[in-house]
């Protein structure tokens, strides 16, 4: 078994990736999932309500109940979730699945919907308009098949968390901006690796891939690994996010520790 075969069976798809991040049409293998889409639980993030839940999956198969004959919509379903803290945020899916593969034809809210939701929850008060409208347009390609241009906006949104931890510490490195520029990326991020996070220096090679998308991959590859990419984005920034707030939390401590000295004197 080679390299490729062996990713591809150890690869599995759970259900939150196949409802909330996988984009319509794209083929998948049944015994890629990790267990069965048609029930069970998924948690994800309710834009309706803006909270964070658990939604209970409901399947049917379309010929079940079709005035057409059975053979028009074999193997079709519609599937539900529905958010089980509140009852009043139900998704809806059509998907085929005929046992040997599952293609997701449709789905209301879309996918970039539901991500721009999240999206904007998460990096509102983080991100500036323009990184926002970047992370949502790379979504919003993606979703409606162009693999290829989903990448220009995510490499955008990787060149800039490395162009902005040199901006704030250039002085501490001794470099000059037109040497920084000259350099690889993957050298910047070498450069770097004491001012940014570790989940970052981690998925360095993550630039790579993106710019190997831009320039080498057609588009069913680029929305192949879409979601991944995206979620080695979403890390990074989760993690910036957090190193921030405890930032914020130490000065705020120290601040408090320096008026109580004050006092005590």
């Amino acid at each position: 078994m080679d390299n490729q075969e062996q990713q591809k069976e150890e690869r599995k798809i759970n259900k939150h990736e196949f409802y909330f991040e996988m984009p319509l049409y794209e083929v998948i293998e049944k015994v890629q999932f990790e267990d069965d889409i048609h029930n069970g639980d998924v948690d994800a993030y309710s834009a309706k309500n803006d909270i964070d839940t658990t939604y209970v999956i409901y399947s049917r198969k379309i010929d079940d109940y079709s005035n057409y004959s059975r053979d028009s919509f074999k193997n079709f379903y519609k599937i539900t979730l529905t958010c089980k803290r509140k009852g009043n945020d139900v998704l809806k899916f059509f998907v085929y699945d005929n046992d040997e593969i599952v293609i997701k034809i449709g789905q209301l809210p879309s996918l970039a919907d539901i991500q721009f939701a999240e999206i904007g929850r998460k990096y509102n008060q983080f991100l500036s308009e323009q990184e926002l409208r970047d992370f949502k347009k790379a979504v919003d390609l993606a979703a409606h098949g162009y693999g290829a241009g989903s990448f220009v906006y995510l490499r955008r949104i990787f060149e800039n968390l490395i162009n902005g931890a040199f901006k704030i510490n250039k002085t501490n490195m001794g470099i000059s901006d037109e040497d920084f520029r000259k350099k690889w990326m993957v050298d910047k991020v070498e450069l770097l690796k004491d001012y940014l996070p570790s989940q970052l220096l981690e998925m360095k090679n993550v630039y790579k891939v993106l710019s190997k998308g831009v320039h080498e991959l057609n588009e069913q590859e680029c929305l192949k690994y879409f979601p991944a990419l995206k979620l080695s984005i979403d890390l990074i920034l989760e993690q910036k996010i957090e190193l921030e707030a405890k930032r914020k939390r130490d000065e705020e401590v120290k601040r408090q520790l320096e008026e109580i000295n004050k006092e005590i004197k």
